[in-house]
């Protein structure tokens, strides 16, 4: 990495919006990302809407610092997926991601999610919400 270079704060993501044990498509709802970048206090947020398959896609949140690279730290990028629906906001996903690498919330592995709106968040393996990994 170059002095000064790109730091990937949140990788790329892909994921869909179930309703239901038959995991029904739910189009047409908001799904928000909150992030917020501990070394910098720098924080961000983007959105998108549900496609008719249920489908939402985030870009790569990318990030720069003439320090960060260079001074011993542990990164430290929270981020929290939101979908809002009728009865209020519910929580998809919320992650801590400590690299800086493209794809390091999953060691590597591209970031794909299903999330269903009929549960609570709980503890789901490496995520808090209502995702799983989605081959």
């Amino acid at each position: 990495m170059a002095f000064g270079g790109s730091l990937v704060l949140a990788s790329a993501l892909e994921g869909r919006l179930l309703d239901g044990e038959g995991g029904r498509p739910v189009s047409g709802v908001t799904i928000k990302r909150n992030w917020s970048w501990a070394w910098t206090n720098r924080e961000g947020s983007d959105e998108t809407v549900t496609d008719s398959e249920g489908r939402f896609r985030f870009q790569e949140v990318v990030g720069r610092s003439l320090t960060a690279k260079f001074v011993p730290h542990e990164p430290s990028v929270r981020q929290e997926i939101t979908a809002e629906l009728p009865g209020g906001s519910l929580t998809l996903l919320s992650l801590q991601k400590s690299n800086y690498e493209t794809n390091g919330e999953l060691g590597g592995q591209p970031l794909r999610i299903a999330c269903r709106t009929d549960l609570e968040p709980d503890a789901r393996g490496f995520f808090w919400g209502t995702c799983e990994r989605d081959p």
